[in-house]
């Protein structure tokens, strides 16, 4: 089996997976948890249902003795994992294939950022220094991912489409945690983290099922739509921890 026909098995693998955890979810119908109570729409449904399929995540992890801090570093190495998997058409392997590759370590590394923060829940070790450590690992994986795009789309300007997400990616944290620090709470509004990383893994996850040059294209949109969406919520987000910081003055 070539790298192509194992990277669409094993994308089809996981859909059949998550097609299952959704129906046995919509079977069990269970609580949202508090943290994404008020919250509606489309990625509210998939992370009440994303939390609730990790359940059996969390509780593994518990029983092996994991403390949140390891299962938020392993997130991470993952992470750039999938980077380094996105970058292989730079040394000449065919995209679709190895960015599908890209796009299920990059889900198991999104897997872990949620598993770490329920532990830590379950756990009783919600503290400032393991939200501090998995607020910068967080930065250090979104930089490590559009590296990886950078260096595998093709051409002059594809790559600076991703290089413009990954710096719109990080204004959005740096102006939240700027206000913060400032003693602001800025609302949550626009392309937050999790929209991000849908946007990233859906055309990498479609990749290996499209030619080559729709897969690229597909890629280019995405880290277009991250560049403008993200860009916009981190001059909004400015704009309104501004005018409150104005206000208090």
């Amino acid at each position: 089996m070539d790298l192509a026909a194992a990277s669409r098995l094993a994308v089809l693998v996981h859909a059949a997976a998550v097609v299952l955890s959704l129906l046995a979810f919509a079977a069990a119908r269970p609580p949202a948890p508090a943290r994404l109570a008020g919250r509606t729409g489309l990625l509210a449904a998939g992370g009440r249902w994303a939390y609730w399929a990790a359940r059996p995540l969390v509780a593994g992890a518990r029983a092996a003795g994991l403390s949140p801090d390891a299962v938020t570093w392993l997130g991470v190495l993952l992470t750039a994992a999938a980077g380094a998997l996105a970058a292989l058409p730079a040394w000449g392997l065919a995209a679709p294939p190895s960015w599908g590759l890209a796009g299920l370590v990059l889900l198991w590394g999104s897997v872990c950022d949620m598993v770490d923060g329920e532990l830590a829940r379950a756990t009783g070790r919600v503290g400032q220094a393991g939200a501090f450590l998995d607020s910068n690992l967080d930065r250090l994986s979104e930089v490590a991912l559009f590296l990886g795009l950078m260096a595998g789309l093709p051409g002059r300007w594809p790559p600076l489409l991703a290089a413009a997400a990954m710096a719109a990616s990080l204004l959005v944290s740096y102006a939240r945690a700027r206000g913060e620090g400032l003693g602001v709470d800025c609302p949550a509004f626009g392309l937050e983290r999790p929209h991000r990383v849908v946007l990233t893994l859906a055309p990498l996850l479609l990749a290996p099922f499209l030619p080559p040059e729709a897969a690229v294209l597909l890629v280019e949109l995405c880290c277009a739509a991250i560049a403008l969406g993200a860009g916009w919520t981190a001059a909004r987000r400015m704009a309104v921890i501004h005018a409150i910081l104005r206000e208090r003055a």
